[in-house]
């Protein structure tokens, strides 16, 4: 998935430098600092971004869905951890057990098995504590990790959208400025062919 978003995030790279090379290769209208672009080849790249953009919003959510994926394996396997602990620890308490029941006969016995059955008892259920605890962490560290990911693949995005605007913006605003004196050039064109 992370290719696929390479190969995503290195076509609007690609789409944003051609944007910056059709402005750098544009030709200068005489006299000012403004340049001509092609209207079709503008209208054509900004097509482009339009059907890309759309594309990499739907790869973040891909990559959301797989975190949370990702999470839910993770509880799963802490679950699974911590019923195979559960089970040993009934199985060496069984264990423990006949080995007690083997030896009612002997009252000094009986009291040392109850003993052992007892600690081992204890640590097992240390041993699932512990092991609950070290699934519960390692499901959390993959849930932050998988969240500052996504957090990080947004803010990528809202960052490009944001310079990919604010260049259009202002690419409108001199083609606005360029039209105006365009026609308040041409009024007084015609103004003085009538004088004549």
């Amino acid at each position: 998935m992370i290719e696929r978003n390479n190969n995503i995030n290195v076509a609007l790279e690609k789409l944003f430098e051609e944007f910056y090379n059709m402005i750098a290769g544009a030709r200068n209208v005489p006299f000012t600092e403004k340049i001509m672009l092609d209207e079709d080849d503008l209208v054509n790249l900004i097509e482009d971004l339009k059907n890309a953009i759309p594309r990499e919003i739907k790869s973040a959510t891909q990559v959301l869905e797989e975190q949370k994926n990702i999470v839910n394996k993770a509880y799963a396997d802490a679950d699974r951890i911590v019923q195979q602990a559960k089970n040993e620890a009934e199985r060496i308490l069984g264990v423990a057990q006949a080995e007690a029941d083997a030896k009612i006969q002997q009252e000094e016995v009986v009291k040392q098995a109850n003993a052992v059955a007892e600690e081992i008892k204890a640590n097992a259920l240390r041993y699932q504590e512990d092991t609950k605890l070290a699934a519960d962490e390692y499901a959390l560290r993959v849930k932050q990790e998988s969240l500052q990911y996504a957090d990080d693949m947004l803010a990528f995005l809202g960052d490009n959208l944001q310079s990919a605007l604010d260049g259009l913006a202002g690419n409108r605003q001199n083609i606005s400025k360029e039209m105006a004196n365009v026609a308040g050039g041409n009024h007084a064109v015609a103004a003085e062919e009538e004088e004549e």
